[in-house]
């Protein structure tokens, strides 16, 4: 039987498609399908990519409001070649790396709702032993309403499941600024949440003060990652924080040693209930 190409698949399928964006290992449409509605299509261009299949696996899964649903999954012909496609929800909002480059800073409020969505975030999947490990302001859609939605888990770790990246690579994947020391330096056996938590603290603290705390001043990656494993982000002061315990929060969540984070997102948001005691909203 011949494979149907992507080409009549959009014509019959769909009313409205446009390219979204195009990376190294995926192509992203957007379009409105005739069951689903408005659905992002993601091509991979490696028919069998692992990494492409685990994904596929984790977003079938989980079953989050967080998560953008998948709603089917096969193979086209995309240029030529035998490509795995995937028609996902497509989630109403703004990314949230366009929100930061159009001036967006979060109050306390804002920063809180979000830190605690994330962290429930992470609890639910901390559960069925997943690490997202990409998560950074082009992985994050928030709402007009402040909702958040976490998108692509193509370097997720299963924890338990066979390792993905070589034992022996100098480095996992990751991207800098937003990963934790040992993730990008291939730890395997300390990779857990707790990255997660870091790179959520990360991205926090990013909403709050505009910047990136590793990111920025760096004149390439290697700065970057160096000044990830040693500095310490400068205390922020943030209106309402009145004792300093949210900073005091996001400081360990980006500690440097896994051992010095909260040990699970349920403690992480254990401490910052504790300390919305001390939080004074305008």
């Amino acid at each position: 039987m011949h494979m149907k190409s992507f080409q009549n698949m959009c014509s019959e399928e769909f009313e409205k498609i446009a390219i979204l964006k195009r990376g190294g290992q995926k192509v992203v449409f957007v379009g409105i399908h005739n069951t689903y509605g408005e659905s992002v299509i993601k091509l991979y261009f490696q028919f069998n990519d692992p990494r492409a299949l685990r994904e596929i696996e984790i977003g079938k899964n989980l079953n989050l409001h967080m998560v953008p649903q998948i709603y089917e999954t096969g193979t086209v012909e995309y240029e030529g070649t035998e490509t795995l496609y995937v028609i996902e929800e497509k989630v109403n909002g703004t990314e949230l790396r366009q929100l930061l480059n159009e001036g967006l800073r979060f109050s306390l409020e804002d920063a809180v709702y979000f830190l605690e969505q994330g962290l429930n975030f992470i609890a639910r999947i901390e559960k069925e032993n997943i690490v997202h490990r990409d998560i950074k302001p082009e992985n994050i859609i928030r709402s007009k309403d402040g909702e958040i939605y976490f998108l692509d888990f193509g370097i997720a770790r299963i924890i338990g499941a066979d390792s993905l990246t070589k034992t022996e690579a100098l480095m996992g994947p990751h991207t800098p600024g937003y990963s934790a020391p040992e993730q990008f330096n291939n730890l395997k056996k300390e990779i857990d949440s707790r990255a997660d938590i870091f790179s959520l603290g990360v991205v926090t603290y990013e909403c709050i003060t505009g910047m990136n705390p590793f990111r920025a001043g760096s004149d390439n990656v290697i700065e970057v990652l160096q000044k990830t494993e040693t500095i310490t982000p400068v205390q922020y002061s943030i209106e309402g924080d009145t004792q300093s315990q949210f900073m005091a929060l996001l400081s360990t969540m980006m500690g440097k040693y896994p051992s010095r984070r909260p040990k699970t997102a349920e403690q992480s948001l254990r401490w910052l209930n504790a300390a919305k005691q001390t939080f004074v909203y305008k």
